[in-house]
């Protein structure tokens, strides 16, 4: 019992000689580094440096169509102030106090590619840091919605680079000076987007000039990659596939009256896949996307394939089957019969004329009674009818060489723009290097 009464006082006064924090000696440290000979609109020092860091916590939004990107997260801002500075010992070891932003001096800073409003960053209900040696926190939060230049032109593999541009247009980099804290935006607390992998970030330090005046400025530069698999599914394929279905017209048959029909289909399906990427777009013609200009061209030759169709019918049905234009006699022998590998030189053979009921002389013998009628039918005798043994092929039959000839050649167009699109995309897969602001 003795023993622990000598030990308390020993406690007590170890306690006292820690110290703890009390009102009572945070109310003096206010009193003394903020009294009335401190004043909040002169700067701490001659050149004062201000240490920025930005923590991404997540991607709200990259709007493609309005080139502007959306984030939150917050600034962490320090500075030295020399006139801040309290023996710590001397006032029970606090070694912090906190203050609003009114009651010291602190930088203006303004998002500089803002696109919502250019107003200085901060809050006057935000608590400032203090600590004893003079150092300064301040960590503003907010929701930045900036512009982004973007580059969909290997849409949906791209990769878009973004920035948030910090800068002081209050003071000139004479006097004060923004300086990074890490080479990297911190991105501990980030959040993944749905549609967007955060690639990498980078942090460079700009100077901006202003009427002969230079301004120091901090770009948190950010590169997001597209997750494709959603636009794989819904727009690469399906407008692969309806581009593939365009040649299929040429193998319909003439006789069948479906061939106007199904390449109006096809175009008015390319239509509006066209309409959904341009939908999605950027409302700019700097770049276009690489599969927009491939569904135009398919578009393009969709159209093509309707004015080839509609004259190939027009010969197909022509009523004077032997009237082949000689230009296009001229192309069948040199080119259309190669392709479907057929010859020119034909047998000298007689073909026979279908012969029909109408083709008959009909005699009725009537005996002279009345009694009995008989009807004597005797056929006409078959005209052998000698073709062109130099071209020795109607219309439908050219008809048909051409449909075979344009199927062929739409299959050559389409596979080699479809296999160029792939490959470009293919090793497009290569995100943008971070440059210096301006270029």
């Amino acid at each position: 019992m003795k023993s622990m009464i000598l030990i308390l006082p020993l406690c007590l006064s170890l306690q006292d000689s820690l110290g703890e924090f009390t009102t009572r000696s945070a109310t003096e440290i206010h009193s003394i580094v903020l009294g009335s000979s401190y004043n909040k609109y002169v700067r701490p020092h001659a050149i004062t440096n201000i240490s920025i860091e930005l923590v991404l916590f997540s991607l709200d939004e990259l709007d493609v169509k309005r080139q502007t990107m959306s984030s939150s997260g917050w600034l962490t801002v320090t500075w030295d102030d020399p006139r801040l500075t309290w023996e710590a010992s001397a006032y029970d070891d606090i070694e912090y106090i906190y203050t609003k932003q009114n009651k010291i001096w602190r930088p203006e800073l303004i998002v500089d590619n803002s696109v919502e409003g250019i107003t200085p960053i901060g809050h006057d209900e935000l608590f400032f840091k203090v600590k004893h040696t003079g150092e300064v926190r301040w960590d503003p939060p907010g929701r930045h919605v900036t512009h982004c230049e973007f580059d969909v032109t290997y849409f949906p593999f791209d990769y878009q680079k973004c920035s948030i541009e910090i800068a002081s247009f209050a003071f000139t980099t004479e006097v004060l000076t923004l300086i990074k804290t890490r080479d990297t935006i911190n991105i501990e607390d980030y959040h993944d987007h749905g549609e967007w992998i955060l690639h990498s970030t980078q942090v460079e330090n700009h100077v901006l000039v202003e009427n002969g005046e230079e301004f120091s400025m901090l770009e948190f530069q950010v590169i997001f990659e597209r997750r494709p698999g959603y636009y794989i599914t819904n727009i690469v394929y399906p407008v692969i596939l309806v581009s593939l279905l365009t040649n299929l017209v040429f193998l319909l048959p003439a006789d069948s009256g479906e061939k106007i029909s199904y390449i109006l289909t096809v175009l008015l399906a390319q239509a509006v896949l066209l309409t959904l990427i341009g939908d999605s777009m950027p409302t700019t013609s700097k770049k276009a996307p690489l599969i927009e200009i491939y569904v135009s061209l398919v578009l393009v030759m969709a159209a093509l394939a309707i004015v080839i169709t509609i004259l190939n019918l027009r010969l197909h049905l022509r009523a004077d089957q032997s009237a082949v234009p000689k230009w296009l006699k001229i192309f069948t022998l040199k080119v259309l019969l190669r392709i479907s590998c057929r010859t020119s030189k034909v047998k000298d053979c007689v073909v026979s004329k279908e012969v029909s009921n109408e083709d008959t002389d009909e005699d009725d013998y009537v005996n002279v009674r009345g009694i009995a009628l008989n009807r004597m039918s005797t056929l006409r005798p078959k005209v052998p009818i000698r073709k062109n043994p130099q071209f020795p092929f109607d219309c439908k039959e050219v008809s048909a060489f051409l449909d075979l000839f344009f199927f062929h050649l739409f299959n050559i167009v389409i596979f080699i723009a479809t296999m160029v699109l792939v490959l470009i995309l293919s090793v497009s897969d290569v995100p943008p290097t971070h440059t210096a602001h301006g270029e």
